[in-house]
């Protein structure tokens, strides 16, 4: 199985960690902001309600790994980096791709 799918399944996990939700809440929001997307838009295009977005970005519940997809595709980031904060991974990722 793909590591990153793993260490995704583990955030969907452990949703009862404050930390994890916290910090996947701070990535979902910089990129809302970065991207100048409102939360009402995005739960339009995703298909969910503005407050199960609003719920993601302020760390209340975790997005499940359908949305997170979504989510860094259309923000054009790595997903691994979205769900872990982890860069380091999707560097070596794009240097085993490059080599």
């Amino acid at each position: 199985m793909n590591p990153h799918l793993q260490t995704i399944g583990h955030l969907e996990r452990s949703v009862d960690d404050d930390r994890l939700r916290r910090a996947l809440a701070a990535r979902l929001d910089r990129a809302f902001k970065r991207a100048r997307l409102s939360s009402a838009h995005a739960a339009k295009w995703l298909g969910v309600s503005e407050y199960d977005v609003q719920y993601w970005r302020h760390g209340i519940t975790v997005p499940p790994l359908n949305a997170c997809t979504r989510l860094a595709a259309a923000f054009d980031l790595d997903i691994h980096w979205l769900c872990t904060g982890d860069t380091a991974a999707a560097s070596r990722d794009y240097a085993h791709a490059a080599g």
